[in-house]
């Protein structure tokens, strides 16, 4: 089964294509993004249009930075929160509170027929740190990962996979595959 990812970023696309061991047609659609902290909602809306658009199997996704300091945000936010304030701006705003702990989550959601839809999420716990690394990939290079030394950016990219959120969600969702292939 060829399998679409709605994505025009390169970087998700070869990670998440790694993460598979199975290319994915890279596919950049103008999805609308509906305003809310709840990431489960958000992939749900993103990949029924997918959907809608491909008719055909699709994935999509969004990684979420929750800072616990501030409840729900920047969560699926974060971009607008990079593009406004940058790597720098947001770790100086955290620094007005004590607890600099963090969470990323991943969500991937995958549907074959747009009316079944399935969500894989991983989760990783972890602090908000000065940028250390490559800053190539959004926040990698802010976020520790509670019991390790390293940034994201700072990381393998063998290092980051194995520990990621998208790494998590990813693993169960080739488990998923497996399973569906198995059934057939």
């Amino acid at each position: 089964m060829k399998l679409h990812f709605a994505t025009s970023n390169s970087n998700k696309l070869r990670e998440l294509s790694s993460l598979l061991d199975s290319p994915l047609i890279s596919t950049p659609l103008d999805l609308q993004e509906i305003q809310t902290t709840d990431l489960h909602e958000l992939v749900k809306n993103k990949l029924q249009q997918a959907f809608d658009k491909l008719s055909a199997p699709v994935i999509v996704e969004d990684t979420s930075l929750y800072f616990e300091a501030w409840n729900e945000l920047p969560g699926p936010f974060v971009k607008w929160f990079l593009e406004s304030l940058g790597l720098a701006g947001m770790v100086r705003a955290l620094s007005q509170f004590e607890d600099t702990s963090a969470r990323a989550v991943c969500c991937l959601g995958f549907t074959i027929d747009g009316k079944t839809m399935h969500f894989f999420e991983g989760k990783v716990k972890g602090y908000i740190v000065e940028p250390r690394g490559s800053r190539n990939f959004g926040w990698d290079s802010i976020f520790q990962p509670a019991g390790q030394q390293k940034t994201f950016g700072e990381m393998s990219p063998e290092e980051k996979q194995r520990l990621s959120p998208r790494g998590k969600a990813a693993v169960k969702f080739k488990q998923f595959l497996k399973l569906k292939v198995k059934q057939k």
